[in-house]
């Protein structure tokens, strides 16, 4: 029975798809006058196309790796703290809740807080704050002016070059990555060691 019925539901569509197909035929060809209506295509005119002069590639930047505790493990000097952030009118931006590896039951936060275009992450616990990850492009606040001249004093590079300074530490726990472009620092990223 049941395919009695798909032999028949088959069948109309066949016939459906077959009258379709003439439709479509008679509708393209030309009719019994013998004359096509068709415009004939109209010849195509070239455009010139401007050639663009070859860009010539931006220079590479230039790796320069550095072993520097202090810098690598205080690149702030002071670090700025969540409170003082807040204070000069830093804004949460996110608040991630973040389970405590070491102690059991007790929750933590990630706390992510931008100040004057940059941005810091925090690991909230009840005891403290910790830096988890700080960008630095703008060095106007003073905790970006005391960064800018502790890694000046650790690398200048030639003018109107680009460099990547890495700075590490000697356990390879804390890093600062410094971009230079024509020779002025343009960003700092922080990554210290938090358990």
């Amino acid at each position: 029975m049941f395919a009695v019925l798909l032999l028949s539901s088959s069948t109309k569509a066949m016939s459906a798809a077959s009258l379709y197909a003439m439709l479509l035929l008679s509708a393209c060809s030309p009719d019994d006058t013998g004359t096509d209506e068709r415009k004939p295509a109209a010849p195509r005119r070239q455009v010139a196309k401007a050639t663009k002069p070859a860009a010539t590639p931006a220079p590479a930047a230039r790796v320069v790796r550095l072993t520097n505790d202090s810098l690598a493990g205080q690149p702030f000097g002071p670090e700025p703290t969540v409170p003082e952030l807040l204070s000069a009118g830093g804004q949460v931006v996110t608040r991630q809740p973040f389970r405590n590896l070491h102690e059991a039951g007790q929750i933590d936060t990630i706390l992510l807080l931008k100040h004057q275009g940059n941005l810091f992450e925090f690991y909230r616990a009840p005891e403290k704050d910790l830096l988890r990850d700080a960008s630095i492009t703008n060095f106007q606040p003073e905790y970006g002016r005391r960064l800018r001249s502790r890694m000046e004093a650790a690398h200048r590079p030639a003018a109107g070059t680009n460099e990547q300074v890495k700075i590490g530490d000697t356990e390879r726990a804390n890093y600062v990555s410094v971009t230079y472009h024509s020779g002025r620092m343009s960003a700092v990223h922080i990554e210290p060691y938090v358990d």
